[in-house]
């Protein structure tokens, strides 16, 4: 069971002074072996194919011998067991019958993060053991690390210094350079082929969070990205080519090309003055990717619908685009918002992008088949659909949007009621939900002196000194809503949700 010190995230994790641990107490906190095979195998039906790092049926064949024999295994391969544990535990219900078992305490939410977070620290604790941290190294600890990095970002701990000691863990083990030359068979070269273009697409990540853009691009790598196959089509000794559709590998070598257009446009917008050409540029970029995703999973959708997996990835894939279309035009997008007669095309493609990200959050959060991927809903996914919220609020405070008003506002009322139910296990959901209530309350006040004045031209306007009053009021306030709302659009604070400035956030709202 959870003791107290579960409950709180240790501030030198995962560097932390480990006790001197065996084997059998190792051991000891893994959960009963029903447990232990239902998380595994949630693992390897949700997380496995969107961060397909490990090579499915060797991990089960392993996984048998493990069960035959626990002492059996190495500590690097006990600590991939733990990372995998961590993440399926972030997949589960709150009412799942697995933390009824495994735990104490009525708050779910904080039973489901203290209990990731003792495997994560098992996990660590295992690779300590093994000398990891002073140079034993092999790919088993290698992937473990991957794994523990990715499941450390989605619940948004630090994991910069994690990712350094990672990537010279894999420059130690020689996966920067191509496995071909090497005496290796199939499977392990894609295994390894595979923990590099996982390790390069999380250090891109962290980078670009980071206004880092320039560190990886000094660096050329003689590795081809792993084969877009199957595990089934890998053998030791043939790879062989899959049918038509997508694939265990596809999801993620869509993100890892994805990730280095984003890095891309983080260039160009973080540039003194981008060009409009530039920006027009990478939107096409952008668009011909998406039309590279649709192909690609709806290739197999002749029979009829795409599997839910498929189309969840499909779904979180076109999110990140949108969130790219928001941060790619967000130089354009407030360019004479109160005096253009006509939206420019940054204003078009930013609100088109945050309508269709709050409705991919709606269809994540709403549809049964998506309830296993909720742990993305509460985490990245709610926090693109924030920032679509905070821009289309800007949308509906612009004199030119003011015939769209009523459907802006009832799109982002929407969005408040789903971040209310989310609030429990999403933190961004419960911070994001009281800022868009105070800019719905803030809109609010305003509502009944903007519907008098939605139908009045400027001549009208003119020509009655008290509608004239109110108009300029009203303009004036509009005028200071937008000028404080993009102080918040700065598209450095819309990288990553660690990125976020919710103090200038709480100042704003008071």
């Amino acid at each position: 069971m959870l003791s107290d010190d579960d409950t709180v995230l240790e501030n030198n994790f995962p560097f932390m002074t480990s006790k001197s641990l065996s084997m059998e107490d190792l051991l000891a906190s893994l959960p009963p072996v029903h447990h232990c095979t239902y998380l595994k195998d949630t693992y390897f039906s949700v997380f496995s194919p969107l961060f397909h790092i490990l090579h499915d049926p060797t991990f089960h064949t392993e996984y048998i011998g493990f069960l035959n024999d626990p002492n059996s295994v190495s500590l690097s391969w006990l600590a991939i067991l733990f990372v995998i544990l961590s993440l399926a535990i972030d997949a589960l219900e709150q009412d799942d019958y697995i933390l009824r078992d495994l735990v104490r305490g009525s708050n779910a939410s904080k039973n489901v993060t203290a209990l990731g977070r003792r495997y994560r620290e098992a996990a660590m604790n295992c690779l300590a053991k093994n000398g990891v941290f002073w140079g034993r190294h092999d790919v088993h600890s290698l992937q473990a690390l991957i794994l523990l990095a990715y499941g450390m970002s989605h619940s948004q701990e630090p994991t910069w210094a994690l990712l350094g000691m990672t990537y010279n863990v894999a420059i130690a083990l020689g996966c920067h350079i191509d496995p071909e030359s090497l005496p290796l068979n199939k499977i392990q070269c894609e295994e390894r082929r595979r923990c590099f273009a996982g390790l390069m697409m999380l250090y891109t990540i962290q980078s670009t969070a980071l206004g880092n853009l320039d560190a990886l691009l000094q660096h050329k790598y003689d590795v081809r990205l792993p084969a877009n196959v199957n595990d089934v089509d890998i053998t030791e000794s043939l790879i062989k080519l899959p049918a038509a559709g997508p694939t265990q590998m596809t999801y993620l070598l869509f993100k890892f090309q994805l990730y280095n257009l984003a890095t891309k446009i983080c260039q160009e917008i973080f540039a003194s003055a981008p060009s409009r050409a530039s920006i027009q540029d990478l939107d096409q970029q952008i668009c011909a990717t998406q039309e590279l995703w649709d192909a690609q999973y709806l290739a197999d959708s002749s029979t009829g619908a795409i599997p839910a997996y498929h189309a969840a990835h499909l779904h979180i894939l076109h999110g990140y685009a949108h969130q790219l279309f928001l941060l790619l035009h967000r130089p354009l997008f407030a360019q004479s918002v109160l005096g253009l007669d006509i939206p420019n095309e940054s204003q078009i493609r930013c609100i088109a992008s945050a309508e269709a990200l709050l409705d991919i959050h709606r269809v994540l959060c709403e549809t049964p088949e998506y309830r296993k991927y909720l742990w993305y809903t509460n985490g990245l996914g709610s926090f693109h659909a924030f920032h679509a919220a905070v821009v289309l609020s800007v949308a509906f405070q612009m004199p030119i949007y003011r015939p769209q008003w009523r459907k802006f506002r009832s799109e982002l009322e929407e969005t408040v009621v789903r971040f209310d139910k989310l609030a429990e296990r999403s933190p961004i959901c419960a911070k994001g939900s009281r800022v868009l209530r105070f800019l719905l309350n803030l809109d609010y006040s305003k509502s009944k002196q903007r519907d008098s004045l939605v139908a009045v031209q400027p001549p009208t306007l003119i020509s009655s000194n008290n509608s004239y009053s109110e108009a300029a009021s009203w303009i004036s306030a509009t005028e200071d809503n937008l000028k404080h709302l993009s102080e918040r659009l700065n598209p450095q604070q819309w990288l990553s949700p660690s990125a976020v400035f919710w103090n200038e956030w709480e100042k704003f709202i008071g």
